[in-house]
């Protein structure tokens, strides 16, 4: 049985590292690690403070000096590979894992858009959160040693606190010791009570009987926290129904090296899982476990063998040599070689794609608006103030232009509002549906478009509407390797049969209604000429490329930084006349955004000493700004147009 335990403990320690207790199995994972874990520590506290102490020193040994090992090898292959904001996050990460407060980071913490190496080390959130909870017991068990009774109560009143705030469906909750220390007290409440009461002849008979209640709720109810309460007490008694009477000390000797091994090999497995995944350049989402089994033996085997020397070197009852070690590690941590910019391992010409992916992060979203015809919808007025006489609208491409538009709208003195929802057609009269693999289904993109349809008559101050959109992504252009968009299907609200093969028709015959719906509100319409897209570039690709151990990612594309014009016009031919057959007969007007980026003869990605481009369609807050010239002169039609506008009714 004690065998069986800790097998089953030893596969929940590396399941609960796969998820932040959000439910499922990660969460029923951590908290038998956490209940055993907490049994294990009132099982050494009730042995004497002095056995305590030198039973969390060899822990704590194992621990950092695996953790130690890990972090140069991490170093090393980060001065290879990582970018300089992942440096950083190695550094903060290493810093908190030696600190036992990663599981705070996580959940107090704000945290960027994750890079490819980011969340490196996150996995010690499990490790940080036993290591406050076994903090929490100890100075429990100190104070209340002398009266038993004081203790259990005591122990049981925080354990019920912590289980009803782990009711919050807030799941960062779990990560924290508020939400996280019922399972350990669970483990540790059945060993101090047969420390006063003879319950230990009937521990496996209670541990059963507390197992079946909780299969039988969790088959009845679901997997919900009671059921796991039922299960955390089940395990404790079964742990402590399987302890033994006697431990030699060889036998003691021989499970510290068999935990540390196991330990040292949870220190190694996700971070090599992260690098391997990583390491595919294009698409870093299907890991290689397969691959990944010797290195990780091999590594733990390292790191074990460095602890052993510890260990048998350096006397157990003292914590000097765990302190020293720790130092190292904080001090390695407190480095962080990125805090000093290592930029300089870059060539100079690969600073602008860093500094594109370092700001490539999405403006701030607008606020929903509270009230009128846009209610709920986010909406940015921008320019002056005032009635907005211009509607900016449009998907992704707008987000990305949103700099570009609001320096434009300031230089042109008008109000403007801006209206952007990613992945959204603005057309009237589609519906769209997103790729199977997604959540979503697009019925936002859907009641998204029909409201701003409807909220036109409803904005007598407006003059004129642009349309801003990734118009080769909504007609099922291919753009190769480097294009990251889901496939997208629209078609017509009629309900007829979506067929790919007609996607240009469905935004062809969607043009014409929406042109047609503007001009009887008596609004100008204009459409921003789609840039030339990029199809072997990407910045983060481009930056990775540049790095000392590029040759190890995997596949490493071949990237191209200027395209021939007539290559690019011929991959938007199709997009590009849908708009000028109706621009030449008046019924839009198509804004050619080419000028800014293209020569007589090329295309390229950068300006200058910036690069315009994040991806092969998106631009920078560079090549937004860029563009302001361009949109600057489409806002200022809205003063010279006089509309007429008929009222709702007619």
């Amino acid at each position: 049985m004690r065998q069986f335990l800790l097998a089953l403990t030893a596969l929940a320690f590396v399941l609960s590292t796969l998820g932040t207790r959000v439910g499922g199995p990660t969460a029923f994972a951590a908290d038998i690690v956490l209940v055993m874990c907490g049994a294990w520590t009132a099982n050494q506290l009730i042995r004497g403070w002095d056995i305590f102490r030198i039973q969390v020193g060899v822990v704590l040994q194992a621990y950092f000096v695996g953790l130690l090992a890990s972090a140069l090898v991490l170093f090393a292959v980060g001065w290879l590979l990582f970018l300089p904001s992942e440096f950083e996050n190695l550094g903060r990460s290493m810093l908190a894992a030696g600190t036992f407060t990663l599981n705070l980071e996580l959940a107090l913490l704000p945290r960027a858009d994750e890079l490819r190496f980011d969340g490196i080390l996150d996995h010690l959130w499990v490790i940080s959160l036993i290591g406050q909870c076994c903090a929490i017991l100890a100075a429990v068990y100190w104070l209340l040693r002398k009266n038993i009774l004081q203790l259990l109560t005591v122990l049981g009143i925080l354990a019920i606190l912590s289980l009803s705030v782990s009711t919050s469906s807030d799941p960062f909750v779990q990560l924290l010791p508020i939400g996280g220390l019922w399972a350990f007290l669970f483990g540790a409440i059945p060993f101090f009570v047969s420390n006063r009461y003879p319950v230990l002849r009937y521990a496996l008979l209670l541990g059963i009987a507390n197992l079946v209640t909780a299969v039988t709720w969790a088959v009845l109810a679901g997997d919900t926290l009671f059921a796991r309460a039922f299960f955390g007490l089940a395990f404790a008694f079964l742990y402590l129904g399987s302890r033994a009477q006697n431990a030699p000390a060889r036998d003691t000797h021989r499970r510290r090296s068999s935990f540390a091994l196991a330990l040292h090999m949870f220190l190694w497995a996700v971070p090599l899982v992260h690098l391997t995944t990583a390491l595919d350049i294009l698409s870093p989402t299907t890991p290689s476990y397969t691959s990944l089994m010797v290195p990780c033996l091999l590594l733990a085997l390292i790191s074990w063998s460095l602890w052993q020397k510890v260990q048998t070197r350096l006397s157990l009852n003292h914590i000097a040599p765990t302190l020293v070690i720790a130092v190292l590690l904080l001090g390695n941590g407190v480095i962080q070689l990125a805090g000093q910019n290592p930029q300089w391992r870059f060539p100079q010409s690969a600073d602008a794609y860093l500094d594109a992916i370092e700001h490539r992060q999405e403006p701030s979203a607008c606020d929903a608006m509270p009230s009128g015809p846009l209610a709920g919808l986010p909406v940015c007025q921008i320019g002056v103030a005032g009635a907005p006489t211009v509607l900016v609208w449009g998907d992704h491409q707008l987000t990305a232009m949103r700099a570009g538009y609001e320096e434009a709208a300031r230089r042109a003195e008008v109000s403007a509002l801006f209206v952007a929802l990613p992945n959204c057609i603005p057309l009237d009269g589609l519906q769209t549906r997103l790729s199977d693999a997604r959540s979503q289904t697009g019925r936002d993109c859907d009641q998204h478009a029909a409201q701003v349809m409807q909220a036109l008559p409803h904005l007598p101050s407006l003059r004129h509407v642009a349309l801003v959109a990734d118009w080769m992504f909504y007609s099922g252009a291919q753009l190769g390797p480097m294009d990251k968009r889901a496939p997208i299907r629209i078609a017509p609200l009629d309900g007829s049969p979506i067929n790919t093969d007609r996607q240009l028709d469905y935004i062809s015959k969607a043009i014409d209604d929406t042109a047609d719906t503007l001009s009887n509100h008596g609004l100008r319409l204009s459409v921003l000429r789609q840039v030339p897209v990029q199809a072997q570039f990407d910045a983060e690709i481009a930056a990775r490329a540049a790095t000392p151990g590029s040759f190890l990612y995997d596949a490493m594309p071949a990237l191209q930084t200027t395209r021939a014009r007539s290559i690019s016009s011929q991959l938007h031919r199709d997009v590009d006349t849908l708009f000028r057959n109706r621009a030449a007969t008046g019924t839009l007007s198509y804004v050619d955004t080419w000028p800014t980026f293209c020569s007589s003869q090329t295309c390229d990605v950068r300006g200058g000493l910036s690069t315009d481009y994040a991806d092969p369609t998106r631009l920078t807050r560079s090549g937004a700004l860029a563009l302001a010239p361009v949109l600057e002169e489409d806002l200022k039609r809205a003063k010279t147009h006089s509309a007429l506008r008929l009222g709702i009714n007619g």
